[in-house]
């Protein structure tokens, strides 16, 4: 039985769920991709390319506690809450 040769920059990955890969530690170290950073990850024909940029990624991640603030400031106290839903027939 003949054996496939496979180069050292090529690996095999299953698929998991929602579509989620891992990428081989050996790989992340050599790129120095550390967890929580945003890589890019573009279809080229049928091929997947993912690169690491140089370049500030355009936006962050915000924690759930971030959030969950920003949803707490958000709300309208109940005199304007009211008033808002008279004015435009909400209630």
């Amino acid at each position: 039985m003949k054996t496939a040769n496979v180069s050292p920059q090529e690996e095999w990955i299953r698929v998991l769920g929602k579509g989620m890969i891992t990428i081989p530690k050996n790989w992340r170290d050599e790129l120095n991709i550390e967890e929580g950073e945003m890589i890019k990850a573009k279809k080229l024909g049928d091929k997947l390319i993912i690169e690491k940029t140089q370049k500030a990624t355009p936006y962050r991640i915000f924690s759930n506690k971030e959030i969950k603030q920003w949803l707490k400031e958000d709300n309208l106290d109940l005199d304007l809450s009211t008033k808002i839903d008279k004015k435009f027939n909400l209630k």
